[in-house]
């Protein structure tokens, strides 16, 4: 269910090549909200994550955000900076918004322009304008006209009860190829958009999302491949009438971002192009909780690992050998690896366990996988999914 005074939905303008698919979306508030992003950390940015970043350096508050598929509008220079400040424009020009108070995003393929002319464009956004709304279908149709090769649609909402009533957090994502999120504030892609009525100044909204980003989709990895678009942006329109909130109830509104993220973030990972199995990796007791995660991050990058998994092999020794690369400092000797919760590797040595049973737990469509290091008392999680032929056959041919 949408917050409060937030309206969206999704159509078909042409802009993807694919015949019939959704296309256009739009994410509009009825009142000014506070706003925050977090934006691709990649030199190679799109066209969209540029304006974005300028917008919201400036501040102030925002109405609405406009999304298109089939196209990155990436690598396409001042010619892409001008379709995307167009894109905002239409949406302006149709609602009678403030002149900058638009963000925008794209996916699809980079180095190609958005094939739309402005007046098409406006003819577009006029009609989406008299189909968006509050209802499950609007929803759909938002999230379907943002997805690429995402086989499902990613989308959740959360409900905190505070002491002056209730506050609503709307949310979804798009990604299932080229996901690795390397994501910073403005000071195939992921797309996350996250709606809520509840009353929160900029600077704060954005140092909530940054911490709970930190956690979720810089936690998740499909093919080590940072995008050119990731975007996520929140906006904050303040009307469940709650006011300000008190510092026990902000508390449980930032636990709720946190969830919602997180769940997001690991719906990314289980449709990751090609996907059989979505795997946890969890790195237990080490020195410092960035040495857990970026051991986390590269066993889940590493190609050897993710095919083994897709194989129902339990090879620890592609863990193990991710972990020594990734350039933390550990003793070999102390750790032990669990996989699929089969013990095969104990203060580095490997053990004598079952391949049957290991094979059986690893043909389930969830593996968890655990390395201890045995260094100290941080641990993190990492998600993922395994490299399946499907991968190579999505990507063999995706600007074809």
């Amino acid at each position: 269910m949408l917050p409060k005074g937030f309206k969206i939905g999704g159509m078909r303008s042409g802009l993807s090549k694919k015949e019939g698919k959704k296309d256009l979306a739009l994410f509009v508030s009825e009142s000014p909200a506070s706003a925050a992003g977090v934006f691709t950390k990649s030199i190679v940015k799109a066209a969209p994550v540029l304006i974005d970043i300028e917008r919201l350096k400036k501040g102030g508050k925002f109405s609405a955000i406009v999304a298109n598929s089939g196209c990155a509008n990436a690598c396409t220079g001042d010619k892409g900076k001008k379709d995307a400040e167009n894109m905002c424009s239409a949406v302006e020009k149709s609602f009678n918004f403030e002149i900058g108070s638009v963000l925008c995003a794209s996916t699809g393929v980079i180095g190609q322009y958005l094939n739309i002319l402005q007046d098409d464009l406006k003819k577009s956004i006029d009609l989406l304008k008299g189909n968006i709304g509050t209802f499950s279908k609007n929803e759909v149709e938002a999230v379907l006209a943002i997805m690429t090769t995402d086989t499902f649609i990613k989308k959740s909402d959360i409900e905190v009860e505070v002491k002056s009533g209730k506050i609503k957090i709307w949310g979804c994502v798009k990604g299932a190829g080229m996901i690795h999120p390397n994501m910073q504030g403005p000071h195939a892609t992921m797309l996350s958009f996250i709606l809520t009525d509840a009353e929160i100044e900029s600077k704060t909204l954005q140092k909530i999302l940054e911490n709970s980003a930190d956690e979720s989709f810089h936690c998740v990895s499909i093919d080590g491949d940072t995008s050119t678009n990731d975007t996520v942006i929140v906006l904050a329109n303040g009307q469940s009438g709650t006011g300000k909130l008190s510092e026990a109830d902000l508390e449980k509104f930032i636990k709720a971002v946190d969830e919602l993220t997180l769940e997001l973030a690991k719906s990314v990972a289980k449709d990751g192009e090609g996907a059989t199995k979505f795997i946890e990796i969890e790195v237990k007791n080490t020195k410092t909780k960035e040495d857990a995660k970026l051991i986390g991050s590269t066993i889940a990058t590493s190609p050897l690992f993710k095919t083994a998994i897709f194989g129902a092999d339990a090879n620890w020794g592609r863990a193990i050998a991710a972990a020594g690369r990734a350039g933390v400092e550990f003793d070999p000797d102390k750790v032990d690896i669990y996989i699929g919760g089969v013990h095969t590797f104990k203060n580095g040595i490997a053990l004598n366990f079952s391949e049957e049973e290991a094979k059986q737990s690893l043909l389930k469509k969830e593996v968890k996988v655990v390395v201890d290091l045995k260094a100290g008392k941080e641990n993190s999680k990492y998600y993922t999914c395994d490299f399946s032929y499907d991968y190579v056959k999505i990507n063999g041919d995706y600007r074809t």
